[in-house]
């Protein structure tokens, strides 16, 4: 079996950025927080098109100069039907191997929070699926063998009593604000329980379309729903 460890380190090194702190899936979830669909990745089939890869990134001048140099990253990056990209790389080990590449595939949606994130083997077989809202890991990831066997659940959702799909249904009932919209606000999700139970929020950030210095922040705390806004003139509501 071939390693996937360098694919997941390089994906996890961008969940280091958030909040959350994830953990291997050994009790039944929480059922009060709904998952948001999850596209059925545990039977995701999908494989990475290696020669597709490799001739339309050979058309950019800097991957021309640098194919397959030790240490390369080689990236591209195309945009497909309904506003969505996908952007696909590797990382070249320093000391080059064919069975140690790995390939990396990110699909967004223009004005959308929420992007898929899958791993490939060096044979461009699937070995990490997973979902992030901008870069924050949600609902669960999932890590594969060679033979596509499920090896490894983390459930993302387990420390919180509410979920984005939770926070998306009360802010447009309360707000009419959509945080799958990134053009109405900037959603994340601040987990300090370790250090204070109460400091576990959801951080909202809401744009103004007219004027930007009429942008202002709401807070809503996971236990309660409670919410506060906070104003330019530092008075929160």
């Amino acid at each position: 079996m071939k390693t996937i460890a360098p694919f997941i380190s390089l994906i996890i090194s961008s969940f280091l950025l958030t909040s959350c702190i994830a953990k291997t899936v050994e009790k039944p979830e929480n059922k009060n927080a709904k998952i948001i669909a999850e596209e059925k990745p545990a039977l995701d089939s999908s494989r990475f098109d290696i020669k597709k890869f490799e001739a339309n990134a050979y058309k950019q001048k800097l991957f021309k100069e640098n194919f397959k140099k030790p240490g390369f990253d080689a990236q591209y990056e195309e945009e497909i039907a309904d506003d969505r990209t996908v952007r696909q790389w590797t990382v070249f080990p320093e000391q080059e191997k064919e069975d140690t590449q790995e390939y990396a595939e990110e699909i967004s949606k223009k004005w959308n929070p929420f992007v898929i994130r899958k791993g490939y083997n060096f044979k461009g077989q699937l070995i990490a699926w997973s979902q992030t809202f901008r870069l924050e890991p949600i609902n669960k990831s999932y890590e594969y063998d060679e033979n596509g066997k499920i090896i490894k659940i983390t459930n993302y959702e387990e420390k919180f009593k509410h979920s984005f799909v939770d926070i998306r249904e009360f802010l447009l009932k309360t707000k009419g604000i959509d945080i799958y919209d990134t053009r109405q606000a900037i959603a994340r999700r601040v987990n300090h329980r370790y250090e204070d139970p109460t400091q576990v929020y959801y951080d909202i950030y809401v744009l103004d379309k007219k004027d930007e210095k009429n942008d202002y922040r709401i807070v809503i705390f996971d236990d309660t729903l409670q919410i506060k806004e906070y104003r330019n003139e530092n008075k929160s509501k």
